[in-house]
């Protein structure tokens, strides 16, 4: 589930995970998750999320859909990493550029570009995922249409939405997601 927003929480986790920030290359202002939000926003987002999933334009987005469209953008990535690493374009990496590429991220990393989270989006992905297309699954059908999708994200912004003005802030994500984990870390205490 890295780097792939669930559609049926693609406006959730836009509004919601501030980790995705920090894998923005650009400056920080410049990341969506560093910046307001407003409902139609929200609902723009998840419209645009579905269209992409939403391979066979039936209307209704499948678990299956979701994962042929991570993988997709997994094997993108992979695609964009090696051509980074071979610089000369040859179609192979030599023990130089391999090495080069490496010591250019190590630097990166020293500078503070690059930030190492212990669960970042990565593991947020892999904990939300099926939970997600599940609470948007209304009818419990085993498909998510625009509206269900829809209907999740905004309900979830308005959770976000502290002062009820139809923007969501970078400091209510916070404040949302350290509500969040106090509660989740509560619950493991209790069931320990």
């Amino acid at each position: 589930m890295k780097k792939t927003l669930l559609i049926a929480g693609a406006a959730v986790l836009a509004i919601g995970v501030p980790a995705l920030a920090a894998h923005h290359e650009g400056p920080k202002g410049d990341h969506p998750m560093m910046q307001d939000m407003t409902r139609a926003d929200a609902e723009a987002k998840v419209k645009e999320r579905f269209a992409m999933v939403d391979a066979d334009k039936d209307g209704a987005i499948t678990m299956d859909e979701i994962k042929a469209h991570r993988e997709a953008k997994r094997a993108a990535r992979r695609v964009m990493h090696f051509k980074k690493m071979d610089a000369n374009g040859d179609g192979s990496i030599s023990r130089e550029e391999f090495d080069t590429a490496h010591a250019m991220k190590h630097d990166k990393m020293a500078d503070g570009k690059m930030k190492r989270h212990k669960m970042g989006h990565h593991g947020m992905g892999k904990m939300m995922g099926g939970r997600m297309f599940e609470m948007a699954d209304a009818n419990k059908d085993g498909k998510v249409t625009l509206a269900e999708a829809t209907t999740a994200a905004l309900t979830h912004f308005d959770k976000v939405d502290a002062d009820k003005n139809g923007t969501v802030t970078p400091a209510e994500r916070m404040d949302y997601w350290k509500t969040k984990k106090m509660e989740w870390k509560s619950k493991a205490q209790k069931a320990s």
